[in-house]
Parts: structure tokens; C-alpha cells; sequence
């Protein structure tokens, strides 16, 4: 059963499954479910959705978090952002945190990887197929009864570089896969809803923790780059635009 409310956010439970839902957003939790997988990518989105779920859940729920180590030669500071927003998890919420963490070679990274057939008959970029196997089999290992990601819908404005499919929502908010619930509550949910809850929420110390930017920088890679220094951002990649256009929404 789906409710949309023009509201913030708004909680009740259904057949004891926890909902929190506004206009374009729907999160489904289910009160019998002891152990939870998140993907985390030090992004605001994946962000956001952890915190919302750890919050409406029991401290006695296992979070599983799977974080993907990506663009290692020329982006090594993306796994140390993932890093920081899972050290805050940790400190704000008395749940038992597991990380499980794997590397996406950058010759698998698109545009580098041809289109490869999945286990399921699909053409898929090599990349997408280690994250969905990855995930699967973290679920499987850990008997997970759901795993949630914070893929979310493109902004209202045309912005060079986006994923175009994310026009819409691509893929469906809740299923079941190999008897695991799959929930992507963000899929309708644009950027600037994402960004206003951590002001609603009073959690703008996260939020300054996440980092949007995919830009790359002359003479800072694995090689020079040390856990903890500054890295500027590049303010010209889509990610960069779309959350400089979600705080100016927000605000």
C-alpha cells in the first residue's frame, strides 16, 4: 500500500511495516527485520537514508553498510568521505555497524568498460554488475533481510552530465530479489528534498561531511593525495551543479 501526503515527512506503521513518506518519497521499513544492508558512498544521499533509517529503527537491528572503493588511482579520497559519514553513524547510533568494503577496479569504471552480459541476461556496464553482485552476495552471506540504496531523481533544471534515465523513476522503490527487499525510497525524490532534511533534521554537521564533487585534479591522485587534507571541489561536474542547486532550494 502507497501513500503520497504533501507533507515533510509523516510516520505510521501498516501490518507492523514502518512507513515514512512525503509527496515523493516513500520509506519502507518492516519491524521484523533484524539486520539491514545500506550502500554508503560519502555522498548526501546515501547519507541521508542511513541516518533515516538508523533513526526509525531498534538498536537491536544489525546495519550492514557496503561501501564501494572507487576511482582508488585518481579519486583516492572518495573512501575516506564514505569513511567519515560511517564514523558518524556509529557515534550518533548504539546499532552494531558491520562494513564491508570492495574495491571496483577503475578499468571496470564507466566510460572505461565496454557493456558486459550479467549473470540475468542483461547488457550492463562492468561496474554496475560488481556493485549488484557485490551486494548480493553481502546479502546472502549475512542472511540481510533488505538492502537500501539513495539513488535519487535528477533536478528540475537541465544540468550537463546527468544521468539521463534519471529523468524518471528507473527503477521501482521497493521489490523482492532472491528473497531480499530491495528499497531505492530516493528514486523519486530530488535533490533539493534530500538536502532540506538535513536542515529540518539539525544534522548539518553530516552533511559537511559528504562530498558530491567527482572532479579530479593535476598532481593530486594516490600518489600524493594523504588521508584528511583538503580537496578542493571542481564546481563543474554535474554532481557539484545539482547540489549547488539543491542548497540554493533548500535555503
Amino acid at each position: 500500500m502507497v501513500f503520497l501526503l504533501t507533507c515533510s515527512i509523516y510516520r505510521f506503521s501498516i501490518n507492523r511495516a514502518l512507513f515514512l513518506v512525503n509527496i515523493k518519497m516513500e520509506l519502507y521499513l518492516k519491524e521484523s527485520w533484524s539486520r539491514i544492508g545500506i550502500s554508503v558512498s560519502g555522498g548526501a544521499d546515501s547519507a541521508l537514508l542511513a541516518y533515516l533509517i538508523c533513526k526509525n529503527v531498534s538498536t537491536t537491528t544489525e546495519i550492514h553498510i557496503t561501501s564501494q572503493i572507487r576511482c582508488w588511482r585518481t579519486r583516492p579520497w572518495q573512501e575516506h568521505f564514505a569513511d567519515g559519514v560511517i564514523d558518524w553513524l556509529k557515534q550518533k547510533f548504539n546499532n552494531k555497524f558491520y562494513v564491508h568494503k570492495n574495491l571496483v577496479p577503475p578499468e571496470m569504471e564507466e566510460p572505461n568498460t565496454t557493456l558486459i552480459k550479467d549473470e540475468y541476461g542483461k547488457m550492463k556496464p562492468g561496474n554496475r554488475i560488481i556493485l549488484r553482485s557485490y551486494n548480493e552476495f553481502i546479502a546472502n552471506k549475512y542472511k540481510l533481510d533488505a538492502l537500501y540504496a539513495g539513488v535519487n531523481m535528477n533536478p528540475d533544471i537541465d544540468i550537463p552530465g546527468k544521468v539521463a534515465e534519471r529523468d524518471e523513476g528507473h527503477i521501482a522503490p521497493h521489490f523482492v530479489h532472491n528473497e531480499v527487499d530491495i528499497c531505492h525510497p530516493f528514486v523519486y525524490t530530488k535533490k533539493d528534498w534530500i538536502i532540506q532534511q538535513y536542515y529540518e533534521n539539525n544534522i548539518v554537521d553530516l552533511l559537511n561531511l559528504t562530498r558530491s564533487c567527482e572532479g579530479e585534479f593535476e598532481g593530486l591522485n594516490y600518489t600524493t593525495y594523504t588521508p584528511g587534507q583538503h580537496v578542493p571541489v571542481c564546481r563543474e561536474c554535474f554532481w557539484c551543479k545539482e547540489r549547488e542547486w539543491a542548497i540554493e532550494q533548500a535555503k
